[in-house]
């Protein structure tokens, strides 16, 4: 018997998160970086979230399932658009970067964001779909490849935007989606140690053998990328580099344990509304409010892992794994940036940054989540939730 269900917890945290979001971006554009009221715009966008949200916790996954080639095809087709379409359709970054359509009425709009949750889709379905072969060293390995082969595409079209933030996000949607199928524990961790050690090396090589890293790692990457890595790695000497990040630290360490008051913007922060929100809250309200927010974020991430392992067959809950990957990869990248642990890339932060093309890609994200949770057949014998 299927049983029609709406996650009233997950919803009840998106109200949450609305509220923290549309409060903090009020704070931030107090500093009048930007003209705009884009508090009222991020209420907006909610308001279609949540419509977007409870609209698909009512569709069948079958459908969703069964058009997973289809998606997988549109989600190139709109980044291929970026290197056709005409410029006046297009939005182009100081740095050169061409990732937004511009549209009428709409707005910009970054497909990039919604191929991340065609992906999730499509390499669950491979995932499940994938039969082991007699060897199963072979059949872990065939799977791995199919899934790069329908990486390869989006990724080669994300360098030339350049988007590698979108690059590292589905990698960790793959990484995620692998950890919950049947593949050997020893390739996915493989798959995580390789990354792990390369920026390890990167990080050493940087500091003893510069010479080396000019010469084979920034000799091919862009200036504003370079930039990035001298803000990331050395700060003091690259205080130019490292502006963004420098100011954003202070104002996380002036806000110390209770913060300094939502009246009391001692500093200014580029793109407080966006990339920097986290700032602007451990600013305002300190320490206290930056873990609260941590903790809903990690009470958000409990229920898609709870979904995904009361589901019952692979798709689904190869489905939430990704879900969850992705969301738990943008929060710990973001938050880092903030305090200086990671480079800066540009990544908002799930759920409160500002912006119509993220939060509507989180809606799609625990869309898909609730589609689960409202399909999941309940036997006759399966214990009750409520017990």
């Amino acid at each position: 018997m299927t049983k029609t269900k709406i996650d009233y917890n997950i919803l009840f945290l998106l109200f949450l998160f609305m509220v923290i979001s549309c409060f903090y971006i009020y704070e931030a554009q107090e500093m009048q970086q930007y003209l705009g009221n884009f508090m009222l715009r991020q209420f907006l966008f909610y308001f279609l979230m949540f419509l977007l949200v409870i609209a698909m916790s009512y569709l069948d996954i079958d459908y969703i399932k069964q058009s997973q080639w289809i998606l997988y095809g549109f989600g190139i087709v709109v980044l291929v658009g970026l290197l056709v379409v005409p410029d006046s359709f297009v939005r182009g970054e100081d740095s050169g970067a061409i990732r937004w359509y511009r549209l009428p009425i709409i707005g910009s709009f970054q497909p990039a964001e919604l191929t991340k949750i065609f992906l999730i889709i499509t390499f669950s379905y491979v995932v499940s779909k994938h039969k082991e072969w007699s060897s199963k060293w072979k059949g872990d390995f065939w799977l791995i490849i199919k899934l790069a082969a329908l990486c390869f595409p989006v990724v080669l079209l994300l360098v030339e935007q350049p988007d590698m933030g979108t690059i590292m996000q589905i990698a960790a949607i793959v990484l995620s989606i692998l950890l919950v199928s049947k593949v050997s524990m020893k390739w996915t961790l493989t798959m995580i140690l390789v990354p792990i050690t390369a920026i390890l090396s990167f990080v050493y090589l940087y500091f003893a053998r510069m010479d080396l890293v000019e010469k084979y790692i920034f000799s091919n990457l862009k200036d504003y990328q370079v930039n990035r890595f001298h803000g990331w790695l050395n700060p003091t000497e690259y205080a130019n580099e490292a502006y963004q990040v420098n100011l954003a630290m202070r104002a996380v360490g002036s806000g110390r344990l209770s913060g300094t008051g939502a009246e009391d913007n001692l500093y200014y922060i580029p793109e407080a509304h966006t990339d920097f929100i986290f700032a602007i809250i451990a600013h305002t309200h300190g320490f206290i409010a930056a873990c609260l927010l941590i903790s809903i974020y990690f009470i958000l991430l409990y229920q898609i892992v709870m979904v995904g392992f009361h589901s019952t067959n692979q798709f689904d809950l190869s489905i939430c794994a990704g879900v969850a990957g992705l969301f738990a990869f943008q929060i710990f990248q973001n938050v880092g940036m903030n305090v200086g642990l990671l480079p800066v890339t540009g990544f908002s932060l799930p759920l409160i940054s500002y912006g119509g093309s993220s939060l509507i890609t989180a809606g799609l994200a625990l869309g898909l989540v609730l589609c689960v949770k409202s399909n999941r057949k309940e036997y006759m014998f399966e214990k009750s939730e409520d017990m």
